[in-house]
């Protein structure tokens, strides 16, 4: 569910440093500018780095891919190229695999390649009311081969739910697009439980909520609503998550993004 929030990166030239700060950049960060600069066999003029976000880091919102994008279009603008998704993707591929956060559409995407294998219509939004843990959860500490073999494990599952969820984003059913976020929200629980998550999944129809959401290598989970909240149900609601010990939010989602 695609949010208004976003990372920013710019890159200040200054006639004052001998060289780009490139070892300052986090592990990812670095290793996507070293991949841009060997493709496009550029070095980065003098310089220094600065990042800004309003994603909070290892809770399963991308933050870490937002970071490279941001890069990628800041590198972009300093050396006037017209930006390429091919060599956007070649660069995510080496980096580590994320959800499909620059696209401006619901998006049937393969994680790992980068590829979009289908694009749907983009009507369908809904009212979120979320929380997160505050400790991190990133995404390398979960090693691919074992991910994978959590999915196999319940292939037959998540086909079923993927059927049902290619009708309903085809047809734009928010409905049923919020039952399959419930289904998939269940079957994360097998590998990564969440007694919020599995108070959500319980409570959610009492809330006033027509399904779950929650992030499968995070650890943000929240309740999907077809209707805006008024002012009862946000106390509500805000009480029901600080009894558990979190202090949620509210946003719009989905698309059109607003």
């Amino acid at each position: 569910m695609p949010i208004s929030r976003h990372s920013y990166a710019s890159y200040h030239r200054s006639r004052n440093d001998t060289k780009y700060h490139a070892a300052e950049l986090p592990e990812k960060r670095r290793a996507a500018l070293e991949c841009y600069t060997r493709i496009y066999d550029v070095q980065v003029p003098p310089g220094r780095w600065e990042f800004t976000s309003d994603l909070p880091i290892g809770k399963g919102m991308s933050s870490s891919t937002a970071d490279i994008l941001a890069l990628i279009r800041c590198l972009d603008s300093l050396f006037g190229h017209k930006a390429d998704p091919e060599i956007t993707r070649t660069i995510l591929t080496t980096i580590e695999r994320s959800d499909a956060i620059d696209a401006d559409r619901f998006t049937l995407y393969l994680s790992g390649a980068h590829l979009t294998v289908k694009d749907y219509p983009s009507t369908a939004a809904f009212n979120v009311c979320y929380a997160y843990d505050e400790r991190e959860v990133r995404t390398e500490d979960f090693p691919e081969e074992w991910l994978l073999g959590v999915y196999e494990g319940a292939a037959g599952e998540y086909a079923s739910s993927l059927r049902r969820l290619d009708a309903a984003l085809t047809r734009q059913d928010g409905l049923a697009m919020a039952r399959e976020a419930t289904r998939s929200a269940e079957l994360a629980q097998e590998y990564l439980p969440s007694e919020l998550v599995a108070d959500l999944l319980h409570d959610y129809p009492d809330l006033g909520g027509v399904g779950v959401i929650r992030a499968h290598t995070g650890t943000v989970a929240g309740l999907l609503a077809t209707r805006d909240f008024d002012a009862a149900t946000r106390a509500d609601l805000c009480r029901y998550f600080l009894h558990r010990g979190y202090r949620c939010h509210f946003t719009r989602a989905g698309y059109p993004l607003v």
